[in-house]
């Protein structure tokens, strides 16, 4: 059998383009066909911790499906205040709002952690699941979920007590986060300082130190240098949900 060949970098990318998208639950079904379509115009990109992305176009129409690391999404006011919307993982992918036509939302993207990131213009992924349109029943359902979870996020920043807003943050991030531990707790597998907590959840962070403080003496979790694990999972879930 003779040698394989020594693939150069643009095999390589678009080899991990291919495994990245297949990992991405949007597109996780498409037809091989339909994500060859697709893969003509991606475009993979490495970040290093805290690069912004989109620096040079901020309105750029693309999603941005992850690979590995972690993605923030956020908004900073005109004094400088900042809020954190969202934490992405991997096989997460975002903003759907940019596959409409109209001007997009101005937020900022930056890698939250070191990352692998597939950039996806959005006039490609429109063409794509036009030619098929039964595609689009993903994006649809995708899209409701968002919506369902941001309701909910909105709900429990206006109505729950600062307790609750706490731990109905820290079971978020561990649905996307959480790896079992041998002791049987939740290590979230992402950089979380209180300061990102506080971003998230538009609280000081005096008041986060408080309530993680709250917690840790509860034995509910355990903290180390921005890490967070959850040792009491259905502790936090009564927090949560507590009137």
């Amino acid at each position: 059998m003779p040698p394989l060949p020594i693939p150069d970098e643009a095999t390589d990318s678009r080899a991990l383009i291919a495994r990245g998208l297949r990992l991405i639950e949007l597109f996780s079904s498409w037809p091989d066909q339909r994500l060859d379509e697709l893969m003509r115009s991606a475009r993979l990109e490495r970040y290093t911790r805290r690069t912004q992305l989109l620096s040079q176009d901020p309105l750029r129409r693309e999603l941005m499906a992850v690979v590995s690391g972690c993605l923030e999404i956020s908004s900073s006011s005109r004094h400088g205040r900042k809020y954190v919307n969202a934490l992405l993982g991997p096989g997460q992918v975002a903003p759907l709002v940019r596959l409409l036509e109209d001007v997009p939302l101005p937020y900022d993207y930056h890698a939250h952690e070191d990352s692998v990131i597939v950039h996806l213009p959005c006039d490609a992924v429109v063409a794509v699941l036009d030619a098929e349109p039964v595609l689009w029943r993903g994006v649809a359902r995708l899209g409701l979920r968002r919506q369902r979870q941001s309701i909910a996020l909105l709900q429990n920043q206006m109505l729950a007590p600062v307790p609750g807003r706490v731990a109905a943050t820290l079971l978020s991030l561990a649905e996307l986060y959480g790896a079992q531990q041998d002791e049987g707790g939740l290590d979230l597998r992402v950089r979380l300082s209180q300061n990102d907590l506080a971003s998230m959840l538009t609280l000081s962070r005096q008041t986060i130190n408080k309530e993680l403080g709250r917690l840790v003496a509860q034995g509910v979790i355990e903290l180390s240098y921005k890490r967070i694990a959850i040792l009491d999972a259905q502790a936090l879930r009564r927090i949560a949900t507590a009137p």
